[in-house]
């Protein structure tokens, strides 16, 4: 494997590592919403890396996903599974499939933390209305 290879691979490591502490120690409540952001931008850098290194340009699709308050969690169930096994197809040297299952990790720690902003807006509303 080369030194970008392994670059990509070492913080794809790190955050798996992260995620999964956040899963356990998270229980009922919410994870921290900064960690995930970290998680968040090492999966994001590890995509432009790898897009970078197989020399593609054409972009990803940005896709919708559905959630709930029980699918938030299942959201970073869903991205931690698919960090995984994004680093054992990079092992494998699979790289396009590895690009694709990240993905999809990342689109679901984007629609994780976009529930989680609209649910800090809507909280905010509420306070100010009941302020006014």
């Amino acid at each position: 494997m080369d030194d970008e290879l392994e670059e990509i691979s070492t913080d794809l490591a790190g955050a798996a590592n992260l995620l999964k502490g956040l899963l356990k120690s998270s229980g009922n409540s919410p994870p921290e919403e900064k960690k995930v952001w970290l998680v968040y931008l090492s999966v994001e850098r590890s995509v432009a890396l790898l897009k970078l290194h197989l020399s593609i340009e054409n972009p990803g699709q940005i896709v919708r996903m559905r959630s709930d308050r029980e699918g938030s969690a299942s959201l970073l169930a869903t991205a931690a599974g698919a960090l995984e096994e994004a680093r054992s197809l990079l092992d494998e040297d699979r790289l396009e499939e590895a690009l694709r299952t990240l993905r999809t990790s990342r689109n679901c720690l984007r629609e994780f933390l976009r529930d989680r902003r609209r649910l800090r807006l809507k909280a905010l509303r509420i306070s100010k209305k009941a302020n006014a």
